[in-house]
């Protein structure tokens, strides 16, 4: 996405973390990797209103924050902006790992650990996450006759091309990358980072709408109880 390119490039950490010795010596020395903007909390709750304001690209969470629980200031964090992310626990059980995982978290840190070793994790998250997106802007989606530049943001069905909206591009872009699969509605929803549930889908469904005037009404199916799928076929749209 355009947007997480932008914010990767500018550069933005926010900590959540109850021991004040790490959290200093995170902060330093993630404050000194690229010159990357720091904020830092002992709270979850401060953590959390203030990722809403700084939409970060790196969160760093302590599973036990002292005034709330961090891996559900981490899940909250990760809807609100999708960041890269890395939760650090006292918590040894297997369990626990796999529920921190399973909020989204991108790496799991067991405590006692070093700020060393914690930065060691978020420069190996960044760098393989600058690699995708430096592939991702270089080749070029193909679908059928449909031709999608990430890079240019330029969108061609044939030879024609096809003016598309900043939020009907992010769509298309995101379907163009699994083409022919069904994709939920929540995951166009998270992508575009809308509010509730019902709200979010209405607005993707109103979008899809959009597309499917400028594309063509069979470009983009509906899949009944799921979402939506890119189906094209060449010289001609698929069937909905």
């Amino acid at each position: 996405m355009v947007e997480s390119e932008k914010r990767l490039s500018e550069g933005r950490i926010v900590i959540a973390e109850s021991d004040f010795q790490l959290r200093a010596a995170m902060s330093a020395r993630l404050g000194r990797w690229k010159g990357w903007k720091v904020i830092a909390f002992a709270g979850g709750r401060q953590a959390l209103v203030a990722a809403a304001q700084f939409e970060p690209d790196l969160a760093v969470v302590d599973g036990e924050l002292c005034d709330a629980d961090g891996r559900e200031i981490l899940k909250a964090i990760l809807l609100q902006s999708d960041p890269l992310s890395v939760l650090v626990s006292s918590r040894r059980e297997e369990a626990d790992k796999i529920i921190g995982l399973g909020i989204g978290a991108d790496a799991y840190i067991e405590k006692p650990a070093s700020a060393r070793e914690i930065e060691a994790v978020c420069k190996a998250l960044v760098r393989r996450m600058e690699k995708t997106l430096a592939r991702k802007q270089t080749r070029l989606l193909k679908v059928g006759d449909l031709s999608i530049s990430p890079k240019e943001r330029e969108v061609r069905m044939g030879e024609r091309e096809v003016k598309l909206t900043k939020t009907e591009f992010d769509i298309l872009l995101t379907l163009a990358e699994r083409p022919g699969e069904a994709v939920e509605r929540a995951r166009l929803a998270e992508k575009l980072r809308e509010g509730s549930d019902f709200a979010s889908n209405r607005f993707v469904d109103t979008h899809i709408k959009s597309l499917r005037k400028k594309l063509g009404p069979s470009v983009v199916r509906t899949v009944r109880g799921i979402g939506y799928a890119l189906k094209i076929t060449n010289g001609k749209e698929g069937g909905q």
